[in-house]
């Protein structure tokens, strides 16, 4: 009896493998894929990870984290909060806490987070305020020399006058500066923290730039700077008296260095 030969397998090439062909019995089914991981996107590709269902966000972190995380969010929050208010007080009228607590809101408001405007709006200016130095010069026969005022505002107003760009250092810089002093000036007449010593530094350059090393035949040895304040008179249509005297806000003298020039 001759011996029969068992069908020869063939292999067909699916992609980089080798895959037998769907040899099977009728009836019978193929196999699931998905069911033991072996689909086409790879091993597990049909059924659910088993891995990474955990927890995520804070509840996947150690309790020190979550502490420090906490800590930093409040601590973050009050610094804000803390800020905040001190520009209110800074920036808003006059009131009991602001006056109490003078001194506190500026050494932390100067020179770092400094406002240059207000709440609201402040009152229209009533009085034409110019600023005038003079200084003691050194004669070259030893003597000190003491020199007349100069009106350092009017200087401004006649380079602004015909001038179709004036700069912001012509418009503002003198003016920005005095008015700044003035407001750090304690009941007796003394500037009040660093931003008041900052600000007699600023003004005393100014004027010691604004008369040179050499004045008047001699060398300039110190400065005194004064205001000159005239209320503005009322207008003809109004029943109010105001009285246009000028006041005077006269400052010691100060020292000059040779710094204060350059």
């Amino acid at each position: 009896m001759p011996t029969v030969q068992p069908p020869a397998r063939i292999w067909f090439r699916t992609g980089t493998a080798m895959q037998p062909p769907d040899v099977r019995e009728s009836g019978e089914e193929l196999p699931d894929p998905a069911a033991d991981g072996q689909g086409p996107g790879g091993e597990g590709a049909g059924a659910p990870a088993a891995h990474g269902g955990g927890l995520g966000g804070l509840a996947a972190l150690k309790p020190v984290s979550v502490i420090i995380i906490v800590l930093s969010v409040v601590g973050v929050a009050v610094a804000a909060v803390v800020h905040s208010v001190m520009l209110f007080l800074t920036i808003a009228p006059l009131n009991t806490v602001s006056q109490k607590h003078a001194a506190g809101l500026t050494s932390y408001i100067y020179p770092e987070f400094a406002q240059d405007w207000k709440l609201f709006a402040p009152n229209p200016t009533s009085a034409n305020t110019h600023v005038q130095a003079r200084v003691k010069v050194l004669m070259p026969d030893g003597a000190l020399k003491t020199t007349g005022w100069m009106d350092l505002t009017a200087m401004d107003e006649a380079w602004i006058v015909h001038n179709p760009l004036p700069s912001q250092a012509h418009q503002n810089q003198l003016r920005g500066a005095w008015s700044n002093y003035v407001s750090t000036l304690d009941d007796k007449g003394r500037p009040v923290g660093l931003f008041g010593t900052m600000m007699q530094e600023y003004l005393l350059r100014i004027a010691a730039q604004r008369f040179g090393p050499h004045f008047d035949g001699g060398t300039v040895q110190h400065v005194q700077l004064r205001s000159a304040s005239t209320p503005i008179a009322a207008p003809s249509w109004s029943n109010q008296h105001v009285d246009t005297t000028t006041g005077y806000l006269v400052e010691p003298w100060w020292t000059v260095k040779a710094e204060d020039f350059k």
